[in-house]
């Protein structure tokens, strides 16, 4: 696995291989392009990162990302006969702004997103989601879902949108605003544990359910949910 950490404000990949990258308090504009198959794991801690990702003809992409305190602003564009599969999970105590726009311009792509959110305080906590599908994308396939969990009465919203051009696809998207379901609280109390530590074990599965982890991101999520009060 390629490993890579970024100290610039700018930088372009070309992923080729399974690579994990490391961002920290930092504003940054990540540029990808997948040629074939690749598997990213990123991990990102108090940043603004603006990222845009090309998926060429044939290639195949899965994500694994983690933030804790950040805002993304993510831009995905996808070729003929090209996959995705996106995991976004995002834990907050400050204000959370997220754009996520899945771009469709060739015939039989496909992507699945999945945009997980928790707010731990009263603070603003968004997901702006657009599903594009053109003219050109027949027999494309495009999923979303996303879900925010409040701790707390925050300002949490989940603005999604669907622009389809093509008739011959599948288009679908599901949001959730909630809390978690105090019949699980009370199904950990009963079994000696307090409220503070259910939500830590909750918020783990919750944000982490879907994901294929490496040692690295596990590890620092550990610590990011340490911090929850």
């Amino acid at each position: 696995m390629n490993k890579i950490f970024i100290d610039t404000s700018n930088y372009d990949l070309v992923l080729k291989e399974e690579t994990f990258i490391e961002l920290k308090e930092k504003e940054l504009n990540l540029n990808i392009k997948v040629d074939e198959k690749g598997k990213l794991n990123l991990l990102i801690d108090n940043c603004k990162l603006n990222i845009k990702v090309n998926l060429t003809k044939n290639s195949k992409l899965i994500v694994n990302s983690l933030a804790y305190n950040s805002s993304i602003d993510l831009e995905i564009t996808l070729e003929d006969d090209s996959s995705l599969t996106y995991i976004n999970s995002i834990l907050s105590d400050i204000d959370s702004f997220n754009s996520i726009k899945i771009k469709h311009i060739g015939k039989n792509s496909k992507s699945k997103v999945l945009a997980d959110g928790i707010n731990m305080e009263l603070g603003k906590f968004y997901f702006v989601i657009d599903g594009i599908i053109d003219k050109r994308s027949c027999n494309s396939v495009l999923e979303e879902n996303s879900k925010i969990i409040n701790f707390k009465d925050g300002n949490s919203k989940i603005i999604p949108n669907l622009i389809i051009d093509n008739e011959d696809v599948s288009a679908n998207h599901s949001a959730y605003i909630g809390s978690f379901d105090k019949n699980l609280i009370w199904y950990l109390n009963a079994r000696g544990i307090d409220d503070k530590r259910a939500k830590k074990i909750l918020t783990k599965a919750y944000l982490l359910g879907e994901m294929e982890l490496n040692p690295e991101l596990d590890l620092k999520f550990k610590e990011f949910i340490e911090k929850i009060n």
